[in-house]
């Protein structure tokens, strides 16, 4: 059995391309965080929403504030996000650079 699978390759080239952009403009820790965090929050909706609608309202709001700390910190913010952080950034203090290995 010889199956061509050429098209199946030709058709994900521009997901796979889209993906390494993704990875290149962002760390991967920061997509990684985001992934697992979202996926908390919506596995716990339904305990939160019990015990106060506000109580989602403000999870989601912490969770803004963290990205948007974390991409004024590292820089890795979304091109479209740029000004606002660039605005942002100077009401933050700068990052300690890295302990220098031993």
């Amino acid at each position: 059995m010889n199956v061509d699978l050429s098209p199946v390759w030709k058709a994900i080239e521009p997901l796979w391309r889209t993906v390494q952009q993704l990875f290149g403009e962002h760390h991967f820790i920061t997509i990684v965080c985001a992934f697992f965090v979202l996926m908390m929050t919506l596995s716990c909706y339904r305990f939160l929403r019990s015990i106060s609608p506000a109580l989602v309202a403000v999870i989601c709001l912490l969770v803004v504030g963290i990205l948007l700390m974390h991409w004024t910190a590292t820089r890795t913010e979304p091109a479209i996000l740029t000004p606002f952080i660039d605005w942002l950034a100077p009401f933050f203090p700068v990052a300690p650079p890295p302990a220098p290995s031993r």
